[in-house]
C-alpha cells in the first residue's frame, strides 16, 4: 500500500473518546466513523485553527489524520485537557496508508482514501504519494494547515466550513464563541484561493502578492520535484 509521509496519525484512546473530542473538534464528533474520514480542525482560545485533517475511529479510539509538522504540538495541546477524561493521547511513528479508489465514498480528497488498517506499519511500505494529494487538496482547496501558519486564521478564512469541518449547530467546544460570532455577524473578511506561481516555489507562511487582491499569507503550495510552476492556497482579503 502507498504512504502519505506528510501526514501523521495523532491516536486518542479512552473511555467515550468521541465525547471528550466533542469540546474540542470544530465538527461534531459523534458523526465521526471508523472507516469514513470526517473533516475537522482544532482551535486554540482564540479561534485560529492549531490543526486541522479528518477524524476516523470509534467511542473506544479516533485517529486525527493531521499534518506532520503539527503532530507533536497538537498532542502537547490535547493532552492537559484529556487528563481530566482519563485519555490517552500518543503519536503514531509510521506514515499514513493511502490507496486510490476512484469513485470511493469513503475517500478524504478526490479519490484518495485512508487505509483500512492505519495502525498497522507494515502496510506503509509503498511508494510516497505527498506530491500528488498536495495537488488534489489544493485543487479541492482544502486548506491543510502545517506548523508555519499554525495558530494564524480562524477556520472559515481557511475555508473549513466550505468542506464540512465546521458544524455551527453543536455544541460549545475551544474557541467556539469566537468562531460562531465571526460567522454570524459577517466579520470575516479574509478566505482562501488558489494562485498560480513561478520560479522559486514558496512555502507556507510566505507572503503572497497579487495585483488585484493586493497581499496575503501562503498556506500550501504542490508541484513535482525540480518544477519552476505549480498552483497553492493562500488567504487573501474578500
Amino acid at each position: 500500500m502507498d504512504t502519505w509521509s506528510d501526514a501523521q496519525l495523532v491516536s486518542l484512546e479512552g473511555q467515550a473518546v468521541k465525547a471528550f473530542l466533542q469540546g474540542y473538534l470544530t465538527c461534531n464528533s459523534d458523526r465521526i466513523e471508523k472507516n469514513t474520514p470526517t473533516p475537522m480542525t482544532v482551535c486554540n482560545l482564540k479561534g485560529r485553527v492549531v490543526a486541522n485533517g479528518w477524524a476516523l475511529g470509534d467511542d473506544a479510539q479516533v485517529l486525527l489524520v493531521v499534518h506532520r509538522s503539527v503532530a507533536d504540538a497538537l498532542a502537547a495541546f490535547l493532552k492537559p485537557y484529556a487528563m481530566f477524561s482519563k485519555c490517552k493521547i500518543q503519536v503514531l511513528p509510521h506514515d499514513v496508508p493511502v490507496l486510490s479508489e476512484p469513485q470511493s465514498s469513503n475517500a478524504f480528497c478526490g479519490d484518495w482514501c485512508f487505509g483500512e488498517t492505519l495502525l498497522n506499519p507494515a502496510d506503509t511500505d509503498g511508494d510516497d504519494q505527498s506530491a500528488i494529494i498536495a495537488q488534489r487538496l489544493i485543487e479541492n482547496r482544502f486548506a491543510w494547515v502545517s506548523e508555519p501558519v499554525a495558530g494564524s486564521f480562524l477556520p472559515q478564512v481557511l475555508g473549513m466550513h466550505d468542506v464540512g469541518a465546521i458544524d455551527f449547530d453543536k455544541g460549545c467546544y475551544l474557541g467556539q464563541e469566537i468562531v460562531a460570532r465571526a460567522q454570524f455577524r459577517g466579520a470575516v473578511k479574509r478566505g482562501i484561493d488558489q494562485f498560480a506561481w513561478q520560479g522559486k516555489r514558496p512555502a507556507a507562511g510566505d507572503s503572497w502578492e497579487d495585483p488585484k487582491f493586493g497581499k496575503g499569507t501562503v498556506i500550501s503550495t504542490a508541484g513535482v520535484e525540480d518544477s519552476t510552476s505549480g498552483l497553492g492556497l493562500w488567504v487573501r482579503s474578500i
